[in-house]
């Protein structure tokens, strides 16, 4: 196994890395066809094109093991993530959940949801922190580079997650602007 490891690591990385965004990218495809309920705003401005472009991340390894590590981290997170909510989405359908979603931020503020995002984020992050922490030697801990994946898994659900709760109570209230009227 150590040979094997040894000489074709970026190719397992490489595999891995396919998995993941495969897994990213299916999962965001069974949740939200039409990207409505995507996070991303740069997927959701580009579209699918853009999303399976995300494929080429796989040849990060041959140009570097730590940046292949960084990336495979997140990829892995948000599959598993996506893959959590997608039975909850299908049931209600994208549409529906999407107005379930603006209906419920009518009746609520902003602030405390960007909170619960912010918190949620900042134990993802601290999880991240701390194995960067045990694992300080960058050049000899794979641990490391681990940990700096979480770290970005974590920043991108802050940014993502913020920007899409600012997007649906800005809808929400825009859509009560045009009730009103």
């Amino acid at each position: 196994m150590q040979y094997i490891i040894h000489h074709y690591f970026e190719w397992m990385l490489c595999l891995l890395l396919l998995i993941g965004r495969l897994g990213d990218i299916l999962s965001t495809y069974w949740a939200t066809p039409t990207l409505k309920l995507e996070g991303n705003l740069l997927a959701r401005k580009l579209g699918w094109p853009f999303v399976w472009l995300s494929i080429l991340l796989c040849l990060i390894p041959f140009y570097s093991t730590s940046l292949a590590i960084v990336a495979l981290v997140p990829s892995l997170l948000v599959s598993a993530s996506n893959i959590g909510k997608i039975w909850l989405v299908r049931s209600v359908g994208e549409t529906q959940f999407a107005e379930l979603l603006t209906s419920v931020a009518r009746k609520q503020r902003l602030m405390p949801a960007l909170f619960w995002v912010f918190l949620s984020s900042s134990f993802i992050i601290l999880a991240g922190v701390v194995l960067i922490g045990l694992c300080p030697d960058p050049e000899r801990d794979w641990g490391f580079w681990y940990g700096v994946g979480i770290v970005v898994y974590g920043v991108a659900i802050m940014l993502h997650g913020s920007l899409y709760f600012w997007r649906l109570f800005k809808r929400a209230t825009a859509s009560d602007t045009g009730q009103a009227s």
